[in-house]
């Protein structure tokens, strides 16, 4: 009886804590919130681009919040400007004002909080910017940028906001958007099926970080391929299997960073991008045969330093 008053004691004090740093925080977050506003992103679809579909579309939906729940919006500004990521025809045009929304074309919500939804294409984006493919490229951005204006004359935009609002889980109002441009696949079963993996180049210690031997690549998206199950380090009696992770980007084929071999010396050896990557057509990429250029133990986990090492495919 007395072990179980302790426990309800105990279980009282922790959700009382518990309770109370929660509400904290919630405080905190609020009292931002009332000194201003916020547009909190509702959802988003496109925030990756096809860079030669100039039909590709971003839609945003969104809601104005504001100590008045609302009544203090005037209208939200919609900036763009192209990021120049890449060293081909290197432009960088001025931000451009590209749409004004008024309080008077937002609805409300279930909760009375005015809602809008913002749809651009790429088409439209680049022809107020003055750009044409050429100037932007694979591996470039285009950047939205909000600012919500209010009736007391106050402006805010993603300068302006701290984490917990800009990036938090339930605000989630960044004012700010960035669009990757990229280039899909013609399909997205290239570069899958049946594939004998050798390496060529050796990693960490000398030896192979992955097995030989014949292996089935699936696709995760257009431009993301697993190499499934693949023993590691045979050399040492083989470790593993794990799936192995690299993408298309541009012309560039990568290993994505952070792959974890399934042994470790002090912590996990992994596998990720290299120095220079392999290269691939994308305009008509052949599938028969490619390599993978990837650096080994990318961490320096074993200490003796991060190799350049290389796998070859042959579809079967």
């Amino acid at each position: 009886m007395y072990k179980n008053k302790f426990l309800i004691a105990l279980v009282t004090v922790v959700l009382f804590t518990a309770c109370k740093t929660d509400d904290k925080l919630v405080d905190e977050i609020l009292a931002t919130v009332e000194r201003g506003a916020i547009v909190r992103t509702i959802s988003s679809e496109g925030l990756s681009w096809n860079v030669v579909d100039d039909t590709e579309t971003l839609t945003l939906r969104l809601e104005a919040q504001d100590e008045a729940d609302g009544e203090l919006l005037k209208e939200v500004r919609f900036y763009v400007d192209l990021v120049d990521n890449t060293p081909d025809s290197t432009v960088d045009p001025a931000e451009v004002l590209f749409q004004t929304i008024p309080a008077s074309e937002w609805e409300g919500d279930v909760w009375g909080l005015p809602r809008t939804t913002f749809t651009t294409t790429l088409a439209d984006v680049a022809a107020v910017l003055g750009l044409s493919l050429g100037e932007y490229n694979c591996g470039d951005q285009f950047n939205i940028r909000l600012e919500l204006e209010l009736t007391d004359g106050r402006v805010w935009t993603n300068t302006d906001l701290a984490g917990t609002v800009s990036g938090g889980s339930f605000f989630a109002s960044p004012l700010n958007y960035r669009i990757d441009l990229i280039v899909l696949l013609p399909s997205d079963t290239l570069y899958t099926g049946d594939y004998q993996l050798t390496q060529t180049a050796p990693g960490t210690f000398g030896v192979n970080d992955y097995a030989d031997g014949i292996y089935t690549i699936d696709a995760s998206d257009n431009v993301t391929r697993l190499i499934r199950s693949v023993t590691t380090f045979p050399a040492f009696g083989g470790f593993g299997p794990v799936d192995v992770e690299f993408k298309f980007v541009c012309d560039e084929i990568i290993l994505t960073s952070g792959q974890s071999v399934g042994a470790g010396c002090s912590a996990a050896i992994q596998s990720g991008p290299a120095e220079v990557n392999a290269n691939f057509d994308p305009v008509s990429p052949d599938d028969s045969a490619f390599d993978i250029n990837f650096t080994s133990d990318e961490t320096n986990d074993c200490g003796n330093g991060t190799f350049q090492a290389v796998i070859n495919l042959v579809k079967q």
